[in-house]
């Protein structure tokens, strides 16, 4: 539930303006307890096993609107991380606030028009989709979709991306800065977006810039949705970080997702593809395609969820790269339980297992090598406000 709060006039030295505009503090807190084990990689490194306390997404937001006529408004939102791992630009340790989804806009019959760091469309589409909280921890397809694996999860920013294994940007689950996007107004059911970076981290010979386009048609009072969206990346080097290689001077890195879902009873299903293209020139290439299967089903006192994520294996070209046994299958369960209409507790299963060479990861379980296997549980407390 959202309150809103006058701002207070400023006081001293500051002069009082004649009206201040009305401003909303809603947020959500997301901590749970978490059990993780991974086995023994394909290098014979041992598993490991650890518990520890997640934040999940847990944030609080500021926003603003103000009425400039004509049936347009300026809007504002600033998005405060309180998580300390979901950030675009977490410079400070021990979890520190931070920004997260954060803009200043106009909007209008015409749709609206935004500037600032917010996850992009083709992400999105994905963890609206999910069924375990929109991908909350040990649920979340963004264990499978959108990465290789190659160790990645979820990466911020576009800031760093280099022609090395270590510092190679390979996810399109990710939050961006440095952006401008339009969202559409809903044509009877059809909304469509663009997101686009800028070229703020433009050097001498690289130039990584991001631009998401996706739609969805969902039509009021039907059953059903379908949504597409493809993700493009200039300069950012993902075939490097999939392969494990170092070269090449520029890059551009792809991706497209077509899903859909139908609800009927008390049960939604949920159904989607993705396919990954990562190229460095004169280095190589690394294509992988992805499938994924949600259902959700409503209880008196909350809902059940579960999914199932397939990764296939790899297909790759360049000198010394190897794709074979690449690929990896997830699943994920989970029991929210509401409280009340603000609180839930949360408990979520989550299993990753890899191929021989694979190494897609899975929330709240230790790191570890290629071929790893991977599992958690987390109980959690979901409070929003």
């Amino acid at each position: 539930m959202k309150k809103s709060l006058i701002a207070l006039a400023v006081a001293g030295a500051f002069a009082a303006p004649a009206a201040m505009a009305e401003v909303t503090i809603s947020g959500a807190i997301n901590i749970g307890l978490v059990l993780g084990k991974s086995s023994s990689d394909t290098a014979g490194n041992p598993g490991l096993t650890n518990q520890s306390l997640n934040p999940h997404y847990s944030n609080f937001n500021l926003s603003s609107t103000d009425d400039i006529g004509n049936g347009n408004k300026i809007i504002f939102n600033y998005q405060f991380d309180v998580s300390g791992t979901s950030s675009a630009n977490p410079t400070r340790a021990g979890g520190a606030i931070s920004n997260r989804n954060s803009y200043i806009g106009v909007a209008g019959s015409w749709g609206a028009f935004k500037m600032g760091t917010n996850e992009n469309v083709y992400e999105r589409l994905q963890y609206q989709s999910d069924p375990l909280d929109g991908a909350v921890g040990p649920g979340g397809n963004l264990n499978i979709l959108s990465t290789p694996g190659a160790g990645t999860v979820f990466e911020v920013g576009q800031a760093g991306c280099a022609a090395t294994a270590a510092a190679g940007c390979v996810g399109f689950y990710r939050r961006a800065e440095q952006q401008i996007w339009y969202e559409s107004p809903n044509w009877n059911g059809f909304t469509f977006e663009v997101d686009y970076t800028l070229s703020a981290f433009k050097t001498q010979t690289t130039n990584p810039t991001i631009l998401s386009v996706g739609g969805k048609y969902a039509p009021e009072g039907m059953p059903f949705y379908v949504d597409a969206a493809f993700e493009t990346h200039d300069d950012m080097f993902g075939f490097n970080k999939a392969a494990g290689v170092a070269g090449g001077t520029s890059s551009s890195d792809d991706a497209f997702e077509v899903g859909g879902g139908y609800t009927f009873g008390p049960a939604t299903i949920h159904a989607r593809f993705e396919s990954l293209s990562y190229e460095t020139d004169a280095v190589g290439t690394w294509e992988r395609d992805a499938w994924w299967f949600g259902v959700k089903w409503n209880l008196p006192t909350g809902y059940v969820g579960g999914e199932l994520g397939i990764a296939d294996e790899a297909d790759c070209t360049g000198t010394g790269v190897v794709c074979t046994d690449t690929g990896a299958t997830m699943i994920g369960v989970g029991y929210f339980h509401n409280l009340s209409k603000q609180s839930q507790v949360q408990v979520i299963y989550g299993r990753t297992d890899n191929d021989a060479n694979a190494s897609y990861l899975q929330i709240g379980a230790p790191l570890s090598g290629a071929g790893a296997d991977h599992q958690s549980v987390t109980v959690a407390i979901k409070h929003t406000f």
